[in-house]
């Protein structure tokens, strides 16, 4: 990955200010994106010091440098752009990986549109997907710290977490000083044992099923945090994470049984619902 991101400060300017960017690759939408939409979504989940939203783009460190992706004009494809070449492969996979570029949800978000508390967000938000992500490890370490905390708090603990392994791999993660990170002794090990797994052989770009057997298999995941990362991470259509009290809010139920049993008539496109609730 380069240097760490501590060498870096933390708002450099823009990704090309004052340069002329290079078009690195194109990637054609099936679906035309809610792209101010989908920026405030992830904005508050962004990986700190990593990615960023600066002038209406999604920007991703890679090596010294900053990547720009945004939409084309008429919203058929997705420009990855830098300031200069970037000696890097699989920066067009992980992009189309992000931002769901194959996906059509038209059919999924007509149907959801059947339903009351579902028909405003989809009407606000056409052409919504599931976001996924720029690297599986990243996003696991990320859920496995939002885990019962505020969106705010948890980007602080990942702030401090890159600040202390320099980067996030698994061996940089390993060999970090977690001590005093401000969370509960076993979700500090839980991050140990993800980083040890995949250090191991734990494919976590692997089909989902096997993902989730070995996610399933360490302390720490439990259905919560496989929930959401069989919607972001394994791209299953019908995940639904119900003890999310984000959800529970935003469906306007009693309790995570009733969001579990409102959303039945969701099926099989609970994911979609989830992140129409998350992002309306």
């Amino acid at each position: 990955m380069g240097p760490g991101p501590q060498a870096q400060p933390d708002r450099p300017r823009a990704c090309g200010q004052g340069k002329r960017l290079i078009a690195l690759a194109e990637l054609p939408l099936r679906q035309e994106l809610p792209w101010p939409v989908l920026l405030g979504y992830l904005r508050p989940r962004l990986i700190p010091l990593l990615e960023r939203i600066e002038g209406g783009a999604y920007e991703r460190r890679v090596g010294a440098q900053w990547l720009r992706v945004a939409p084309a004009v008429d919203g058929t494809l997705l420009r990855i752009e830098a300031s200069r070449r970037v000696a890097a492969g699989g920066l067009a996979e992980r992009a189309a990986r992000l931002f769901g570029v194959e996906e059509d949800p038209a059919p999924a978000l007509r149907a959801l549109a059947r339903h009351p508390v579902l028909r405003p967000l989809v009407a606000r938000m056409p052409g919504l997907r599931p976001p996924g992500c720029w690297d599986p490890f990243e996003l696991c370490l990320r859920t496995i710290i939002g885990q019962q905390v505020s969106v705010a708090a948890a980007n602080t603990l990942m702030h401090r977490l890159i600040e202390r392994s320099g980067e996030l791999t698994p061996p940089a993660v390993l060999a970090a000083d977690l001590s005093q990170m401000g969370m509960p002794g076993r979700r500090v090990e839980t991050l140990r044992v993800l980083a040890r797994a995949a250090q191991d052989g734990l494919r976590l770009d692997a089909p989902w099923a096997e993902v989730d057997a070995g996610l399933a298999a360490l302390p720490g995941f439990g259905p919560w945090t496989r929930g959401y990362l069989a919607i972001r991470l394994g791209r299953q259509p019908d995940a639904f994470p119900h003890t999310d009290l984000g959800l529970v809010r935003a469906a306007g139920a009693e309790s995570p049984a009733a969001l579990l049993a409102q959303a039945e008539a969701w099926r099989p496109y609970r994911s979609l619902a989830a992140t129409l609730l998350w992002a309306g």
